[in-house]
Formats: C-alpha cells, structure tokens, sequence
C-alpha cells in the first residue's frame, strides 16, 4: 500500500522528515511519499484546504502551527485536547483528525535514557507546540516541579495555568526566559528552535548538577549548542524527530511499530546523517 503523507509549518529548510520516512519505507517494504509545504498561520486555510484534495493520507505539523491548527481539525485525539496542541493529523473521509505524537516521543526518550520523573524538577524553555507536550509528560511522569521559560511572559503564565489545573499536585511557575534555573533541577528541555534556526542565549546553556538529564526538540547532524559539553544525560532531537515520526507513521499507514525496529531505524538513521544536506 502506498501511503502519501507530508509536513507543513515555516521554516522547514532544515527538516529531516523526507529523508526519515524514506528510511523508514525502505525499511519496512513500504512505499512512502512525504513532502514539504511550507506554510504560515496565515496561509492555513488555504493550505489545508490543497492537504485535502491532494490524496494525502495524513501529515506532520510544526512550528508556528501546532496550536493555530486546532480550531480547523473536525476531531482530536485525548492526548492531543489535553496537552493543547497537534503535531499530527490523521485523514479519514476527507476529515481531519489532530494527534500528538511529540508526547510519546519524549516519553519514549525519557524512559530510554533511564529518567524516571516521579520527584523531579524539570524547566523548559518555550510556550509553544513542543513545551507543552513536553510539560504534560513530566507532570503525567510524577514530577514534582515544572518551570516554564518563555519570552513571551503572557504564554508562558498561560501555559502553568493550563498545566496547574490538569496536574494540581505538580508544582507550576512562569519565569523569566532569560533567568537560568536553581540547583534543584535535573531535567531541562529545550522545546524552542534556538539552536537550530537562530543561535542558543547563555541562558540555556546553565547546567544542572551531575546526572542530569537534557533534551533538545532542535536537532542537527551532530551535537546542538544546547547538549554540547553537559556533564549528564543528552537527548537529541533527532531521536525525538523519529520517535515521533514513526508513532506519526504508525497513525497514517495503520501499521504498528516493533520496538526492535524502533533501534534499527535510529541507528540506520544517525549513520545517515553523517552525509544528510538540508531541503532547499
């Protein structure tokens, strides 16, 4: 079965997408075809409206998108409703229906790496899509505490609000993004695209102490400035990308991912990366 599927947001030079889902056909004997639609909130309408006449079996969604996509979706998943924001839409009939899938992904990171959540302070920095699916699963996770870092100070109250009411035993505060976090903290997720599309602030480079635990949503071939020399556990976001993308992949083609394929892929994947170039 052929499955056509894509990724709409702005920027989407860097993105790794297509050539993820190429691996990933090639190595499940399926046929895939994934592009790229750049669009912005204005051309959202629009754009969806292209999705739907296209044959499009599903498709990814970032940056600026994953909130502004809601109020077009015709259903949600629980997830989704609950964290506030889409990553994923699946197409059935001609309707859309809003998933998350950044949730499993770092859940899925998390536990890899050996975190477990229940009593820990965690920051993240952003407001957005991603720092929202981030901040559901610490607290889901049994966190103790979670700072939410945003530059916009508005956002970032909105988003401890919505997490604090959802989770009242969690402990929820807006700062400053500017401000580096105290020394209680021992997992800090970067869920902007600082790093990736504009360089990191000095602010996200304070480290917490020894053993903890960094998870980047930017990604590059190699280290981002937000893992680069952290005396801990790194996460890049490049493992986050396939996490994501296969549980994506999952939901369009209805096929389920094994866990030992999960492994193959993301080494096949961080081989393929010595040599990836970015879309134009």
């Amino acid at each position: 079965m052929a499955i056509s599927a894509g990724l709409i947001g702005s920027p989407l030079t860097n993105s790794f997408s297509p050539r993820l889902f190429e691996l990933f056909a090639a190595r499940a004997g399926e046929k895939y075809s994934y592009s790229l639609l750049k669009t912005g909130p204005a051309g959202l309408g629009r754009a969806l409206k292209r999705i739907k006449t296209s044959g499009w079996d599903g498709f990814n969604v970032t940056l600026p998108l994953k909130e502004k996509i809601i109020p077009f979706l015709d259903a949600l998943s629980p997830e989704a409703k609950a964290i506030g924001a889409v990553n994923a839409v699946l197409i059935t009939n001609g309707g859309l229906e809003g998933h998350n899938t950044d949730a499993f992904a770092v859940k899925f990171a998390l536990k890899e790496a050996g975190c477990r959540l229940h009593g820990r302070a965690g920051v993240v920095w952003g407001a957005g899509g991603a720092a929202k699916a981030a901040a559901w699963v610490l607290a889901a996770g049994g966190a103790a505490a979670v700072e939410i870092r945003s530059r916009s100070v508005s956002r970032g109250a909105e988003l401890a609000k919505r997490m604090s009411a959802a989770f009242p035993k969690v402990s929820f505060a807006s700062k400053k993004f500017s401000g580096g976090p105290g020394g209680n903290f021992t997992v800090f997720v970067n869920a902007t695209p600082l790093g990736m599309y504009a360089p990191l602030p000095p602010a996200l480079r304070r480290n917490g102490p020894p053993g903890s635990f960094y998870l980047d949503f930017a990604y590059a071939p190699g280290l981002t400035p937000f893992l680069e020399n952290r005396d801990g556990v790194i996460i890049p976001g490049t493992d986050l990308l396939l996490y994501q993308a296969l549980k994506s992949a999952e939901l369009f083609g209805g096929r389920r991912v094994k866990s030992r394929e999960i492994v193959e892929l993301k080494n096949s994947f961080r081989k393929d990366l010595r040599s990836w170039r970015p879309h134009a």
